[in-house]
């Protein structure tokens, strides 16, 4: 890249490996605006810190639906209307008062106590996924492991059955990719009639919670009563289980673990680590989701006439906040392109944010991460990319980290 002209985060072969570009720009133009989108990108650690930190000067409610170039189509707002629910923002592109009514249920879901509490269930979806593996020199990782462990997490935690993870990755897919701001006109509109598709199953399933409440998250959104002894209205629930839930609790950490194993593939010692003191599977945990991001960007908009870095921000103005860059940023990290399981502060990067906005599934997401890590390395401890395949590439999204697909092949220990 010769110059920071040249780099623009919305072409798909740049995003494929963002981060020279990225580390250009913290050098050169940290708050940089993009001559394709006119909105900005932040790429340096303090600075984006800064942004995170004061909520109301820079406010979350920003939907990339809504930024296309075409806006939300009008078959798109008729899908809904007509078959289903519009989706609302979700918790992390909301701000009060909304962002605090969802916000209150969804961490009392999440506390360490009732990750701890599920921790032998994802122990235990590890496993099983090994298993079926067995015998298995070749597989083809995100498929095989990385995509059905946290989706099945999350589906023993809906209280939905087991054999419809395979049309909730469907489901879920059509969620995340108009986020995406990569997806043309035709696929936003497939997506919305997926959803509503996603919705209408969860519509009967909310109807039977409500005759008959179990022990799962869905009965407890629906006997969720906010400050105002308020409960969540049908629109509000439809969003909450399918965006908040099911695709959050998922996508995300299927890409934190396909991009897990690239880096272990990419970095023998550390793996070697590793396998010799699994005790650093945490540290391994929190490199990954430093060194590659599972949300590489967030949203946020200028409440009123700003200064930042110099340069002067109208109210209405866009920031990305390009976690996927701040967490490589050599002002803040040593060696930042490289696992270190040693770092003083493991958890200081912004994968998941901070304040306000920090990521409600954390826990689970960082446990699901250290089961799946754990699990593989004690029955393998070398990993290739299988020869003669194509090289690993990721979804086209601003959004997110997403590897379309990793074969491996893999060594049981001796």
């Amino acid at each position: 890249m010769s110059d920071e002209s040249d780099f623009d985060i919305m072409d798909p072969a740049v995003q494929q490996c963002p981060y020279e570009g990225y580390k250009q720009l913290r050098r050169t133009a940290p708050l940089y605006q993009l001559p394709s989108t006119g909105f900005h990108l932040v790429t340096q650690y303090d600075l984006a810190r800064e942004i995170i930190r004061a909520p109301d000067a820079f406010p979350s409610s920003v939907s990339p639906m809504a930024l296309s170039d075409d806006g939300i189509a009008p078959e798109i707002l008729a899908i809904y209307e007509s078959e289903g629910w519009l989706p609302l923002a979700s918790c992390s592109t909301s701000d009060p008062p909304y962002h605090s009514r969802v916000r209150g249920f969804l961490e009392k879901l999440f506390t360490a106590e009732r990750v701890r509490a599920a921790t032998p269930m994802i122990d235990q979806i590890a496993e099983t996924l090994l298993d079926e593996l067995e015998g298995q020199t070749e597989v083809e990782f995100v498929r095989a492991f990385a995509h059905p462990l946290p989706m099945m997490v999350i589906a023993d935690l809906l209280g939905v059955p087991q054999s419809d993870i395979g049309q909730f990755k469907i489901w879920s897919d059509a969620i995340v990719e108009p986020f995406s701001m990569m997806a043309s006109r035709e696929r936003r509109i497939e997506c919305a009639q997926l959803v509503v598709q996603m919705q209408a199953y969860f519509a009967d399933m909310v109807a039977e919670r409500k005759r008959q409440p179990r022990d799962d998250l869905i009965s407890d959104a629906i006997a969720y009563r906010d400050s105002d002894d308020v409960a969540f209205t049908m629109q509000e629930l439809m969003t909450i289980i399918t965006i908040d839930l099911l695709a959050s609790g998922n996508e995300t950490t299927t890409a934190a673990i396909g991009s897990g194993m690239k880096l272990l593939i990419e970095d023998s010692s550390a793996l070697a680590e590793i396998v010799a003191e699994p005790a650093l599977i945490p540290r391994l945990a929190e490199e990954i989701l430093r060194l590659e991001s599972p949300a590489q960007g967030m949203f946020r908009r200028c409440a009123k006439d700003s200064m930042l870095q110099g340069v002067s921000l109208a109210e209405g103005e866009l920031l990305n906040i390009r976690f996927g860059a701040a967490n490589r940023d050599e002002q803040q990290f040593a060696n930042p392109d490289q696992i270190d399981l040693h770092r003083s502060k493991p958890g200081s990067h912004l994968a998941f944010g901070m304040g306000r906005h920090v990521c409600v599934g954390a826990a689970l997401a960082r446990q699901e991460m250290i089961s799946a890590f754990r699990a593989v390395t004690q029955r393998y401890d070398q990993f290739w990319l299988t020869p003669g395949c194509d090289e690993p590439c990721y979804q086209p999204s601003l959004f997110g980290r997403n590897l379309l697909t990793l074969p491996i092949r893999w060594s049981p220990r001796k």
